[in-house]
């Protein structure tokens, strides 16, 4: 089930994502280009038609960079889906 976040909100992926697994980061407006290279973007998120339905995904900005499933990165930020990320609470 998809989850609904806002701009600041503090998430963390769910070690069962593909990728990023436990990373904890913040949601934010995506950047121009993105926006610009991407469909679908409305505020902090998008909506992707998949095999499953119509998946949420938002932009996070991670607190430290994230290699990917292919080992590229480090990754400052990516979009993740919803039904992966798990709101927390800022910690000092």
């Amino acid at each position: 089930m998809s989850k609904d976040f806002s701009a600041g909100d503090r998430v963390k992926v769910s070690t069962d994502y593909h990728w990023a697994k436990g990373a904890i980061g913040t949601v934010m407006q995506p950047h121009d280009f993105i926006v610009n290279m991407s469909d679908g973007w409305e505020g902090v998120y998008r909506k992707v038609s998949s095999l499953q339905g119509m998946l949420t995904f938002y932009w996070i900005s991670f607190d430290e960079g994230q290699i990917d499933a292919d080992g590229d990165g480090p990754y400052a930020e990516a979009e993740i889906d919803s039904n992966y990320l798990l709101s927390i609470e800022f910690q000092n």
